[in-house]
């Protein structure tokens, strides 16, 4: 078994010999033979071990089982304890996605924390095959099907090339000791009930079902290089970006097929589910302002695009801004410099610098986000506007209108900040004193 452990590691470019390995060992008969395999191959390692503390002394017996394992062989030992059902219950997640959840943001920190190139757990073929019939019960695309990868960041799987049995029969030829998880028994775990009940009821109907099963893992994975390769095109024909965030250029999409398939593609790396799909699809052809949301993403229909962009709730705080302030930086940059007017005085025409007649503010000034139904009278016009009006005009994207900051004095809007000035405080002949609001880019 060394020799297909070293021949993998080779072929999938799994690491360098000169670089340091933290293996994930459990205890039991996967991560014991790992770790064999790993010193009898003289590569430099050190021993992460989660205790989840669901199984009482069991798990503070296999938390003592690898530490006096890595004492007996001079390895380096993490451990740590995790209160799994409190963070599942705070979480709402199920106790299996609790584990796997606390582990991995443990693994990040040591890796980041100590001097490893990557982190190696002990998943096998029979994790692949159950991790597969998973994905399928659920409904998964292809990259959910072409199974577990050798290698995805720092984490690397060096036993996929075995299988649970092989492990064990290597076990009893060089007498591994290991610990027995009494929960892998439990078949209220969905993993297990496939192990346990539904893989051997296949493997009546046809022996060679494992086998069969990563014959047709591995052709799905091949597949799916080839269509990640296709959606890296699509991508490029109709992606854009900007400081906002993504654009899809919607008829460019339209003229793509399967477009279902394309489009959760598309937009599956932001958060969005396959269950929001037709509904994103209906309102490709509708009017404009169809909002779509992710954990941490909003999807916007607006006009010519499909707008993605990290999604904050948008504050309604006010700022005040009282005549001697000089500068401010939060919720944005200004600075404020009060000039005497003089001859020859002229006014800038950089919008993100506006001069204000001093003696026609009201103070504090106050510094917000727009509201639906306000009005202003923008520079160089005598009657007022309708804000929402002046966004269309100026084709603002529905992000654009959301995050737009305006300054106003008592009841009046006086400047988009950024945009455009109210008419009514410009410089005028009788201007005596001279507000310059400055938007500073940090």
């Amino acid at each position: 078994m060394v020799e297909q452990f070293l021949k993998y590691i080779h072929n999938e470019k799994l690491f360098h010999s000169s670089q340091r390995i933290l293996l994930a060992v459990s205890g039991g008969a996967d991560s014991m033979v790992m770790l064999h395999l790993f010193a009898n191959a003289g590569f430099p390692v050190a021993v992460a071990h989660c205790n989840f503390g669901l199984r009482g002394s069991e798990s503070d017996g296999d938390e003592q089982f690898v530490a006096d394992y890595c004492d007996q062989h001079n390895l380096l030992f993490f451990h740590k304890h995790f209160n799994t059902e409190e963070f599942a219950g705070l979480e709402r997640i199920s106790i299996e996605m609790a584990a796997r959840d606390l582990r991995y943001e443990w693994f990040d920190e040591l890796l980041d924390q100590h001097p490893f190139d990557f982190l190696a757990t002990a998943h096998h073929q029979d994790d692949v095959i159950e991790t597969f019939m998973i994905n399928l019960s659920r409904g998964s695309g292809i990259k959910g099907l072409s199974g577990i990868q050798p290698k995805t960041g720092r984490i690397i799987r060096p036993m996929l090339f075995t299988n649970r049995t092989q492990i064990l029969d290597y076990c009893k030829k060089f007498k591994i000791e290991f610990r027995t998880d009494s929960s892998n028994l439990e078949t209220i775990y969905k993993r297990n009930l496939i192990r346990h009940e539904i893989l051997p009821l296949l493997e009546q109907v046809n022996p060679a079902f494992r086998k069969n099963a990563m014959k047709t893992i591995d052709n799905l994975h091949e597949t799916a290089q080839l269509f990640q390769q296709r959606i890296s095109e699509i991508k490029a024909l109709v992606y854009s970006e900007d400081d906002q965030g993504v654009m899809i250029h919607i008829d460019k999409l339209l003229n793509l097929n399967p477009l279902r398939t394309i489009l959760f593609e598309l937009i599956r790396e932001f958060g969005f589910q396959a269950e929001q799909i037709d509904d994103i699809i209906e309102s490709l052809t509708r009017e404009s302002g169809r909002k779509f949301f992710a954990e941490e993403y909003r999807m916007v229909k607006d006009r010519e695009y499909l707008l993605i962009s990290p999604y904050q709730p948008r504050s309604e705080k006010i700022f005040y801004i009282d005549e001697a302030c000089q500068k401010i930086s939060i919720p944005i940059h200004l600075s404020f410099e009060i000039i005497g007017m003089k001859t020859g005085f002229r006014f800038s025409t950089n919008p993100n610098i506006v001069d204000l007649d001093l003696d026609r503010l009201v103070f504090p000034l106050i510094l917000r986000h727009w509201q639906e139904g306000e009005y202003f009278q923008p520079l160089g016009m005598t009657g007022l506007k309708k804000l929402s009006d002046f966004f269309i005009d100026e084709k603002y994207s529905i992000p654009e209108k959301e995050n737009a900051w305006i300054l106003a004095s008592g009841n009046h809007l006086i400047w988009i900040v950024g945009k455009r000035l109210d008419d009514r405080v410009k410089i005028t002949p009788n201007t005596k004193r001279v507000l310059r609001i400055r938007m500073v880019y940090q």
